[in-house]
């Protein structure tokens, strides 16, 4: 199990989430996606916290569902990219700039939720995990071929 596999698999899943999180959102879930996405964009560089806040996020989607399984599931399969591997080439993939596109994207998601809109919220909560694998395999790809070159 790589990187790779996981952020498709969480696309799939948190893509569906998302489309029932629209069709059963009250205010009070728009005010927790709020709050999150305010606290989010406060964070300049990735860190720690910003890892739990995105984590905060995913799973308050996944929460409006009321639904604790789908809560937990979502929480540990955020969880898995926090291994040693992962969180190594986290290093390299992750900048200020990734951040506020990411950012960016969650706050797609919470619009499209908000709207009520169930297939404007799945897709882009599978676009934003589409560009995360992108950006990922693009920086990975990045190091990759300049540690290559510097070899």
């Amino acid at each position: 199990e790589g990187p790779f596999e996981l952020l498709r698999a969480r696309e799939f899943v948190e893509g569906a989430i998302a489309a029932e999180a629209a069709l059963h959102v009250r205010p009070a879930d728009i005010e927790r996606l709020d709050d999150v996405l305010r606290r989010m964009e406060t964070m300049r560089h990735p860190n720690k916290m910003t890892i739990a806040l995105d984590r905060e996020f995913h799973t308050a989607v996944a929460g409006i569902l009321e639904n604790a399984v789908l809560v937990r599931f979502i929480g540990e399969l955020f969880d898995q990219r926090m291994n040693p591997y992962f969180e190594r080439l986290s290093i390299y993939f992750e900048t200020s700039d990734s951040w506020q596109v990411a950012a960016n994207e969650h706050r797609a998601v919470r619009d499209a939720i908000a709207a009520r809109d169930p297939e404007r919220a799945k897709a882009a909560m599978q676009q934003h995990l589409r560009q995360s694998q992108i950006r990922f395999s693009r920086n990975f790809d990045e190091r990759a071929a300049a540690k290559e070159v510097a070899e």
